[in-house]
């Protein structure tokens, strides 16, 4: 053994094969001798035994009802008022963004809802006055649909007028709306929901129509006639922010020849007199071929003019395109000439159809390799081709009805009645004839309406829009003081801003707030005033929207007003039949719903999609009226899908129902019943996420993980059963060091715990949480502190330092956990000793309560050698549990300083030190054992680094240690059942103590 050398790096057994054999073989030996364990319970009435009427089942749907019950008790439907009434000097105001009222929740209202209530919750105990109003976004046309469908199935739905119609969109959005309201009470959602806010509310349209005729006194909303996204399946024009990319979509694309009818000089130097030139163009929308007005290029495109083989045949495209165009058709061709896009200026050529012949135009949209490098132009079907009518003064004839249809008059009679979608890209080829090259199936991204899941056409119509173009800059630059949050998004924001051509906020639907608007039946020049407005708003007030359609002009526009304003009489104008497009809604909802907190609020909190659409139409519509964003901050969470990433959808049958997961489903075995602690921990867990995953999978695993968290905090309620705070708390310095490290590590998980708060990073939150619960406090101190706590005499100050340190963790861990899981935590605040409690709700209370004493960083630094010390013993006995043995230590001097700190006796079964060892016996050694038996010790080298102080400066100091480690001589104890006792037929000393001072008593 002398000749072994030390290693400093980690602890090194020093026996050799045999007596290391020769050791275990008395292990074994010495077990197999001892008698059978006493089973008796006749020492059980002596322990101080955990006592709780906290339940631990949370199987059966037990935890749902419990929840139930937990929210009667602890008055969540009562808090939102209660802190709304406090004296509380800092406000925080979290605008919650309407919901559709078209149907029942789903996970995503899950996130959504339960991720502002942890906020709201947790500004709650930082001592703020919280601003919350639940609303709902009533209008608009997903509801419109959704009516429309229930009342086809009534078999109510042919011929419905445009006040039944609305009568039944009504109906549906107020019974939606009372389902979703259900679910966010049922998930604990803090509210009042006596006092919420939706977009059909008088109040709340009163002051929408303020804002619209404010944006329209500025110039910054006007009516034009212009293309935009149009859905034929829906009837009525559509924003950015309601369509939907199909990735897959599949259009018919064609190319086509056009034939030129006039040659520019540099094109006559190339083909000559005789030569039949014809421009290549390739499409995706054959049915706006009829509509061709111009053909554009770029000046910074080289074009090529190829000839056929044994033809005069010449076809002009981009020089990059020329490989292509031969496999289109399908036979070589000759490069005769080349040319810049400025030398095409001028020319012109025939269009197929209508024999008109269009110029060539240059157009700045027209990029390199992207089809021919020729673009065909439909002025009323595309945006940049409007723009290039406008330059050009080209007409700008829309030629398709509001479902697709081509107009009688607008196209050549072989096509009227064909539909687009349907069969007017084939009737349109089948005209072409021989101008089309080559006809084929292209997948592509294209937008789709967002309810009807149909696709979309840009078609020309006159509609209302705000003008973007000169909101954008002063948007931009309020957008500065505006925290995103994560900090990675910011970008996306600003993005989808700037990429904004235009908003058009007219729809031709009846489920909204119609566009204040008459026209004048002559000129159809449009009328609208301040007084108009405020006249429409009083009667709109007094009789509902409904007015708009079922009073007459006369009403809504009185002789005497029109007088006034010397603007004619009522039978000179109609009204208009256009509503609010429902981004404009709920786009100024900070109008109505923050007018109490100064129009602006501390968080908006929205899916991703957002930047696009609640986001942007709140940021436009304020920075127009008030000249600043309704938001200090944004915060965006992503979309749940299911376990494979994939999104949900009733074909794939992967939804995942939020109140099955509450609830149970029919199989609860299939389906249990979590409660919604379970899934508000997944909304905690996983917000942070682009796909938020859900599935059985994960919601199992997520609910094994929530009950180690009860189950730690039911032990530790256990313990305090016979506390009185008042009178049994002791102060920080009489407490046992290991119970002062105990704190140490709960003030470093309460900073951390504060600091994912204040960043929003809830998943950090229950991370931090599981770390502690499941190493610092059931892997080490429930299980070193257990003997301590059950067998010490009930008002010892051995236990009252464990009780004490165990009531810390539960107040901290509660209020720490209690935005996130509020139903746990006020159970467990409900299950405190009544002089444990601050107040009867925990939420009634403050937040953390840490005493800067228990950050201690001096004894982390003494005690952490220890640790590594009982790792090494750990190690050494393999399987073998240390309770068994009992351990002698020799450490140099300054180590040896430490362990004394923690054991004041040589040796000792109840010290700090032992109880931190977990073994029978600890002795520290102050010198090296002259004899050591080999047939029945391990002897162990080691060394720990410690860092000490040397004149200012902190240096690393490399200490070695030796162990020897024996079987107890001991006996097992029936009271404690450690091997500290001298008989077997007795208690040990300590627990003798303990039974003497009860007996005494």
């Amino acid at each position: 053994m002398n000749g072994q050398k030390l290693l400093c790096s980690r602890a090194v057994l020093f026996t050799s094969t045999r007596s290391r054999s020769k050791f275990w073989n008395y292990v074994l030996g010495r077990k197999a001798k001892q008698p059978k364990e006493d089973k008796s319970k006749r020492y059980a009435d002596t322990l101080c035994l955990p006592k709780t009427k906290f339940p631990l089942s949370v199987k059966d749907g037990l935890a749902a009802k419990r929840e139930l019950e937990i929210q009667k008790t602890a008055g969540f439907e009562q808090l939102y008022a209660w802190q709304a009434s406090q004296p509380r000097e800092k406000v925080f105001s979290l605008h919650d963004g309407p919901p559709y009222a078209n149907g029942k929740t789903h996970v995503g209202h899950a996130v959504n809802k339960i991720l502002k209530d942890i906020t709201t919750r947790y500004k709650l105990l930082r001592g703020y006055r919280v601003h919350y109003v639940p609303g709902w976004d009533c209008h608009g046309m997903p509801i419109e649909i959704k009516a429309l469908s229930q009342a086809r199935t009534k078999g109510q739905s042919t011929h419905l007028s445009s006040v039944q119609i609305r009568d039944q969109a009504k109906k549906f959005a107020a019974e939606a709306l009372k389902d979703q309201m259900a679910s966010f009470r049922r998930w604990g959602v803090m509210a009042d929901w006596s006092s919420y806010y939706t977009t059909l509310s008088p109040d709340y349209e009163a002051a929408q129509l303020d804002v619209f005729y404010n944006i329209y006194e500025k110039g910054l909303i006007y009516r034009d006639y212009m293309p935009v996204f149009w859905s034929p399946s829906s009837r009525t024009a559509l924003a950015e922010a309601e369509l939907e990319y199909n990735p897959e979509h599949r259009s018919t694309a064609v190319y086509v020849r056009l034939p030129l009818t006039r040659l520019t000089e540099r094109l006559l130097d190339i083909v000559g007199e005789d030569g039949a030139v014809s421009a290549v163009i390739w499409t995706t929308t054959p049915w706006t071929l009829p509509f061709n007005k111009a053909v554009c290029y770029s000046d910074a495109i080289t074009y090529a003019c190829l000839k056929e083989a044994n033809s005069s045949d010449v076809y002009l495209c981009e020089e990059e395109f020329t490989e292509a165009l031969s496999d289109i058709l399908g036979r070589k061709l000759k490069l005769i000439g080349k040319l810049e896009g400025a030398d095409l200026k001028g020319a012109k050529y025939a269009h197929p159809i209508s024999r008109a012949e269009l110029p060539f135009l240059p157009g700045q949209h027209v990029t390199a390799r992207m089809g021919t490098g020729l673009v065909h132009t439909a002025p009323a079907h595309g945006h940049d081709d409007f723009q290039i009518a406008l330059q050009h003064d080209l007409s700008v004839n829309c030629g398709v009805d509001e479902v697709g249809r081509y107009m009688d008059g607008a196209v050549d009679e072989k096509l009227r009645g064909r539909q687009v979608g349907k069969d007017a890209d084939e009737a349109v080829i089948d005209l072409l004839g021989a101008h089309v090259l080559r006809k084929g199936e292209f997948v592509h991204s294209y937008p789709y309406d967002w309810r009807t899941k149909k696709p979309v056409i840009i078609r020309a119509s006159k509609q209302w829009f705000v003008n973007t173009q000169q909101l954008k800059e002063k948007a931009l630059e309020c957008l500065q003081d505006v925290k995103i949050i994560p900090r990675q998004s910011e970008h996306g924001m600003t993005q989808q801003l700037q990429k904004r051509p235009y908003w058009c906020i007219s729809r031709q639907r009846v489920w909204g707030l119609p566009i204040p608007v008459f026209y004048h039946r002559t000129t159809g020049d449009p009328l609208i005033t301040r007084e108009t407005v405020d006249h429409l708003k009083e009667v709109l007030r007094q009789e509902g929207t409904d007015a708009w359609w079922t009073l007459t002009v006369s009403d809504l526009l009185p002789a005497q007003l029109l007088s006034q304003l010397d603007k004619g009489v009522p039978e000179d104008y109609i009204k208009g039949r256009d509503i609010m497009d429902i981004w404009f809604d709920s786009g100024v909802s900070w109008a109505s719903v923050l007018k109490d907190v100064g129009g602006q609020a501390d968080m908006y909190l929205e899916g991703i999609d957002q930047f696009g659409g609640w986001f942007q139409t709140s940021l436009l519509t304020s920075v127009a009226v008030q000249g600043h964003a309704p938001y200090r901050s944004l915060m965006v969470h992503g979309f749940a899908t299911d376990e494979s990433g994939k999104k949900m959808s009733k074909s794939l049958g992967n939804v995942v129902d939020p109140d099955t997961v509450v609830n149970g489903g029919k199989d609860k075995k299939k389906d249990p019943a979590y409660g919604v602690e379970v899934l508000r921990w997944w909304v905690g867990h996983s917000h942070a996420h682009t796909n938020i995953m859900i599935g059985p999978n994960i919601l199992q695993q997520f609910s094994e993980s929530l009950f180690k968290v009860r189950k730690s905090m039911r032990y530790l309620l256990g313990n305090l059963y016979d506390l009185d705070p008042d009178r049994d708390l002791l102060p920080y310095n009489s407490l046992l060091p290991q119970d002062q490290y105990m704190l140490h590590l709960l003030h470093e998980f309460a900073q951390q715990v504060e600091g994912f708060y204040e960043e929003y990073s809830y998943g950090k939150v229950l991370q931090a949480l599981e770390r502690f619960v499941n190493t610092s406090l059931s892997s080490f101190y429930i299980n070193m502190t257990r003997d301590r706590c059950y067998c010490s005499d009930h008002d010892s100050e051995e236990r009252r330092s464990c009780q004490t340190t165990q009531y810390h963790v539960v107040r901290v861990l509660s209020v720490a956990a209690a935005p996130i899981l509020p139903h746990l935590m006020e159970e467990v605040h409900a299950h405190l000793p009544d002089n444990a409690k601050h107040t009867d709700v925990l939420f009634k209370g403050g937040w953390l309560e840490v005493e800067e004493e228990w950050h201690n960083p001096e004894l982390k630094h003494r005690i952490m050698p220890v640790f590594s010390i009982r790792d090494s013993i750990v190690d050494a006995l393999a399987s073998a549990s240390p309770s068994e043995f009992e351990v002698l230590i020799y450490a140099s001097p300054l180590l040896d300083k430490y362990l004394k700190e923690l054991q004041k006796d040589n040796i000792s079964y109840v010290s700090p030190l032992c109880e931190l060892m977990g073994t029978s016996h600890v002795t520290v050694l102050t010198v090296p054992p002259d004899v050591i038996p080999d047939d029945d010790c391990m002897f162990v080298s080691g060394s720990v680094d410690i860092h000490k102080k040397e004149k200012d400066k902190v240096v690393t100091v490399n200490n070695d240690y030796k162990l020897m480690i024996m079987v107890s001589d001991a006996q097992l104890c029936e009271r404690c059942r450690r091997y500290v006792s001298n008989s077997s037929t007795s208690p040990c000393d300590r627990c003798l103590h303990v039974l003497g001072g009860s007996w005494a008593s």
